[in-house]
């Protein structure tokens, strides 16, 4: 088992890796059982798998992580709602990391691309950083 990725580990410019994750019927069956059938093809459907989508690949490509990093913030932004059977590459960088307060911050910025290179979202996840 891999040990857990440390502050000492990031590095600001660095990408921590990259993961592809297709949009496929099960995440589209999931988020109709949480908000109902009626939103099916919409564009909020699509926002919100996009941000589900941003969440799984930063949790894919920053992993192993210690127990109780805390999420401080989050900025998104969407730029084209992804397509059902789509591939979207999810890149995580590290932008910056700094202590504030005794409390190790870090900014990730997580980009997703779709077919032909498509932007999809990108987003900075603020995160104090536990070990």
């Amino acid at each position: 088992m891999k040990p857990p990725i440390l502050w000492e580990d990031f590095q600001p410019g660095a990408s921590l890796g990259e993961i592809t994750q297709a949009f496929a019927p099960p995440l589209a069956t999931a988020w109709r059982d949480i908000f109902g059938h009626d939103s099916a093809g919409g564009q909020a459907e699509g926002a919100g798998i996009a941000v589900a989508m941003m969440m799984r690949g930063y949790l894919g490509v920053v992993t192993p992580r210690p127990p109780g990093n805390v999420q401080a913030r989050q900025r998104f932004t969407l730029n084209a709602v992804p397509q059902q059977g789509e591939a979207i590459r999810t890149v995580v960088t590290c932008v910056s990391k700094e202590i504030k307060r005794e409390r190790r911050y870090l900014d990730l910025e997580v980009c997703g691309t779709g077919a032909a290179g498509r932007a999809v979202y990108s987003g900075t996840l603020t995160i104090i950083w536990a070990a």
